[in-house]
Formats: structure tokens, C-alpha cells, sequence
């Protein structure tokens, strides 16, 4: 089309009446350009924003009109598990919990409730901030556990705490088995007895036992999931579900999902998993495939994320444990799966936590895609540790850098006594990283955190922590930076570009208007909301 006929058909696209209009309004797009007072919609796409435009307003026309609220464009949420966000929200949760007590106490109120085989499931506890630190053990909820195996990952997802009955299923005893590749089974220094903590590749040792879900099920849980993300103004998803996940998600394209859903599935074999992802019916695109997604490490709470250095306070076994780098990275396997990403034309996403495993990732994508990096718009997950010189690095390179601000605000309580002063100058380097002109995205990786994305904006541009104070402040970003990263630069991390992420003429009308401003002089993050949120320019 040239640019006559583009003009020619934007000027009739303006003159006709819109489907939906929204006026008195104060309208951010994406800051390049002041707030606008009005825009038009139709078919599902935004065809005016500026002043005032009465011609568009016909006798069919719905008028919206903001009373003076600030409307910003859908948001985009780059890091998620929509599934196990959904299934998390009726499995025990303990996430707020403050100490041992409480914890031992919501364990036995959830065996109470439970039918007799059933498995007592959930968890998302952190002890970092507890008076007393150290992880909870098998002791603690065998006697409250009514004989149901137990299962309760750790916030971050790769700890979890399995009670006696849960290890004897899985035959974990003082005998063995061995650590599995990637995985620790924590064990009694003395006697060699598990406690019952598992960390990566090891919890898969228990929860391959667990009961697998029915596909009403889960596809239930992505229902909720929905309704869940929707209520805080996310209107697309990068969702990063499981291999085995898939028809639950083709089961929600069917029956229509309320969000836009663009899926990285997680697969240790990229070969099988592309036969099976080219095999997913395409009947709506707000279910699409983007790309794969793998693991090189764990997390910095489990001190399972893989740096350069030991960790400090090591167990006195383990003295120089600096993480675990996970199986199938090392020995050519990580440069084989991004091959396989490469030749099919797929995105890849990598998990990268540590130091040494974001420089491992950089390397490996510098060498299978070499001048074509930038243009693959490949993906780094977390980013939450860099040597000083990566952080230059991602923006010469062109790597995205998928980063959750709500793991900062955990993280700092406690960073710093893993690994030190220095080291963490460099942890979650959001302004360095955009100073470098490296694209910076935002998600929340729920469901180890919540999924608000106004929590996350407050952590990015204030450094407040969830211990009340600041951390890292040096890396603050300001509140239109933050919006860009869940906006106009999520939409591009995913190949959007052209329809999500703005409000402009021509792009999708997924919005958000707000109860308060964002950009308030003193903004109390905890009451930005959504009053009402338009995808395709349908009130949800």
C-alpha cells in the first residue's frame, strides 16, 4: 500500500462514526507524544486519538467518556504461568505467612478439609524474612498432615518441601538415590536422612507422583487465570506453559479466551516439541504460539542460580557451591536447542538468573545467530545478576531482557548476604540496561509473585523492597519507563509491535482506564486500579 492510499484510507476510517468513543479522557500511549483527550474506535481497532472529534460520534456511537481518569494501553504481562496461576488459586497458599506456627497451622487446616487420598498441595513460602531463616523441614508438618503426602514449593519454584509420606511414595530415603542432574536432595549432614527439602531437577522426583489433572481441569484454571489477570488491566500474555499443557490451551481457543495469549513453551527436547507445537490448531489468534523456553540455572533464594563465584554462607559441605547449572546447557546442549529455535523460525526465551548463566546465554546466542541476533529478537528470563560488562553486552547485542520488578522487591532482603556488597551492584540493572539501548520488558512470573502490574512499576521506579525499605535505588526507572516495559516494548519483545502496546490509530483497542493516575506527584501504588478494561474495544 503506499503512503497516498494509507493517508486516504485513515482520513475515511476517521470520517465514518466509530463503534465506541472515549472522551474526556487523559489518554498515554506510550509518552513519545502529550495525553489526548479523545479517541475513536472501530472494529475492534483505535482510528482516532487527539482532540475532540464529534463527526465520529454517530446515533449508534457508545460514548465512554473518563471524567478527566487516565487511560494507558492494555498491559502486557512478558512473564508468566497462567496455568499454574490459575491452579495456585485453590491450593494452599503461604505466602504471607510469618513463621513456623502459622505455617505448621495452615497445613493442618488444609489436611482437615481434604478427602482421603488426596495430596496437600500449594505453598509459595519464603522463610527470608522470618526471625529465624532457615528452610522449613519434614518435621515440621508430618505430624499435621493426617497421612497425606505433602507437597509445598518455595515462592521462587525451584524448592519445595515434601513431608514423609510424599518421600517414601517417591522412594527418596537415607540410601538414595543420588542427587538427580540439575536437582539437590537436602540431606541430614549426620545420617544422610532427607529433610525433606528438594531443589530444582529433584522436586520432579515427588511431583511426577502427584495426581495428574483432568483438561476441564485445567482448563478451568486457566479460566480463572483469565478473569485473574483481566481484573488487574492485562489484556496479553507471554505465557510460558509446559509441553504436556498444550490441549488445554487449544480446549481454551476454542471457547474463546477472554485475554490474548501468545505461548514460549518449556520443553527439554526442542525437536519434539516443535513436531507437537506445529501441530496446535490455530482457530483464534488470541491463542498463539511464539516460541520455546528453557532453564541454564535455578533462583537466588534457593541458591540454586548459577554464578561466577561461590555463594557466601555456604553449607561447610559444600564450600564453594556457586550454583547449579541445569541438565542438557553444558556440553554443546544449549547451542543445540537454540539451533533448533533458529532453523524453525521461533523465538527463543532462556531462564537466566546468575551472573555466570546470563554470560553463558550471551555467549551461546552470540554464536548460533551471530549478525542476526538483534533481528531474532531473542529473549534472556530474569536478568536478575550480571558480571558488570553483560550489562553492556545485552545492548550491543540486541538480547531482550525479560526482567520481573516484584523479584526485586524479594530479593533484596536478602541478596546482598548471598552474595555480597559488590556483586549486587550490578543485580537488576534496569536503568544501566536502558542506557545501553537494550530492550527491557516487564512481567511478574506469577505465581511465585503477584501478578499486579502496578506493584511491579512501584518496585521498578521506587527500590522499595517488601521489607519496607530501599534497595538498588541507582537503577530506578521513572513511571513512563516502567509503563513502556509492560507496554509498547513488551508488545515488540513478543513481534506485536504493529497492533499491541499503543494507542494509536491502526492498532488494537485494548485499553485500561484507571480509578487513580499513575503519574500523581504522590501515588499510592496500592490503589492504582482498573476502572474498566477494553479488549478489542469490548468491555470486559
Amino acid at each position: 500500500m503506499s503512503w497516498i492510499t494509507l493517508v486516504l484510507t485513515v482520513l475515511a476510517m476517521q470520517s465514518a462514526p466509530a463503534d465506541l468513543v472515549i472522551e474526556n479522557a487523559r489518554i498515554w500511549s506510550d509518552g513519545l507524544v502529550g495525553f489526548a483527550e479523545f479517541a475513536g474506535i472501530r472494529n475492534g481497532r483505535f482510528v482516532y486519538v487527539g482532540p475532540r472529534q464529534p463527526d465520529l460520534i454517530g446515533d449508534e456511537t457508545q460514548v465512554v467518556d473518563a471524567e478527566g481518569r487516565v487511560v494507558i494501553p492494555g498491559l502486557i504481562d512478558s512473564h508468566i504461568h497462567m496455568l499454574g496461576g490459575g491452579i495456585q488459586l485453590q491450593r494452599l497458599g503461604l505466602r504471607d505467612v510469618v513463621d513456623r506456627a502459622e505455617f505448621v497451622n495452615r497445613v493442618a487446616r488444609q489436611a482437615a478439609t481434604l478427602d482421603q487420598d488426596a495430596w496437600i498441595l500449594g505453598g509459595r513460602w519464603s522463610t527470608e524474612s522470618w526471625m529465624d531463616p532457615r528452610p522449613p523441614t519434614r518435621a515440621w508438618v508430618d505430624g499435621v498432615s493426617d497421612g497425606h503426602p505433602l507437597l509445598l514449593t518455595r515462592m521462587d519454584g525451584h524448592s519445595a518441601l515434601a513431608n514423609s509420606a510424599a518421600l517414601k511414595i517417591a522412594g527418596i530415603t537415607a540410601d538414595g538415590p543420588p542427587d538427580p542432574p540439575g536437582g539437590i536432595i537436602d540431606r541430614d549432614p549426620d545420617t544422610g536422612e532427607p529433610t525433606g527439602i528438594l531443589r530444582d531437577a529433584a522436586i520432579g522426583l515427588v511431583s511426577r507422583h502427584v495426581p495428574a489433572m483432568t483438561l476441564q481441569q485445567q482448563v478451568d484454571a486457566l479460566v480463572r487465570a483469565t478473569r485473574e489477570a483481566r481484573s488487574h488491566g492485562i489484556t496479553a500474555v507471554s505465557d510460558i506453559p509446559s509441553l504436556q499443557d498444550l490441549p488445554a490451551y487449544a480446549r481454551l481457543a476454542e471457547i474463546g479466551p477472554g485475554i490474548r495469549f501468545y505461548l514460549y513453551v518449556t520443553a527439554d527436547d526442542f525437536a519434539e516439541a516443535l513436531r507437537q507445537m506445529r501441530a496446535f490448531p490455530q482457530v483464534t489468534d488470541r491463542v498463539e504460539i511464539r516460541g520455546f523456553k528453557t532453564y541454564l540455572d535455578g533462583s537466588m533464594g534457593s541458591r540454586t542460580a548459577y554464578m561466577r563465584d561461590p555463594f557466601l554462607g555456604n553449607d561447610p559441605l559444600r564450600p564453594d557451591w556457586s550454583g547449579l547449572l541445569r541438565e542438557g546447557v553444558g556440553e554443546g546442549g544449549l547451542v543445540r536447542k537454540l539451533d533448533i529455535a533458529r532453523e524453525a523460525g521461533l523465538q527463543p526465551i532462556a531462564h537466566a538468573i546468575g551472573d555466570e548463566a546470563n554470560h553463558m546465554l550471551l555467549d551461546a546466542l552470540e554464536q548460533v545467530y551471530g549478525d542476526d541476533l538483534a533481528a531474532a529478537r531473542c529473549r534472556a528470563e530474569h536478568v536478575q545478576h550480571l558480571l558488570p560488562e553483560d550489562i553492556d553486552r545485552y545492548g550491543a547485542l540486541g538480547v531482550i531482557a525479560s526482567m520481573q520488578p516484584l523479584h526485586k522487591a524479594d530479593d533484596g532482603r536478602y541478596a546482598e548476604s548471598y552474595i555480597g556488597t559488590h556483586r549486587a551492584r550490578s543485580s537488576y540493572a534496569y536503568k544501566s540496561l536502558l542506557d545501553t539501548g537494550a530492550v527491557l520488558v516487564f512481567g511478574s512470573d506469577w505465581p511465585v509473585v503477584s501478578l499486579n502490574p502496578f506493584l511491579g512499576i512501584q518496585a521498578a521506579v521506587t527500590g522499595r523492597i517488601l521489607d519496607g525499605t530501599t534497595w538498588q535505588t541507582q537503577e530506578n526507572i521513572t513511571v513512563a519507563e516502567a509503563l513502556r516495559c509492560y507496554t509498547s516494548r513488551a508488545a515488540w519483545a513478543m513481534r506485536n509491535e504493529d497492533d499491541l502496546g499503543r494507542i494509536a490509530p491502526g492498532y488494537l483497542a485494548d485499553f485500561v482506564i484507571l480509578e487513580q493516575s499513575p503519574f500523581a506527584p504522590e501515588v499510592q501504588w496500592e490503589h492504582v486500579r482498573p476502572f474498566r478494561v477494553y479488549i478489542g474495544g469490548q468491555d470486559q
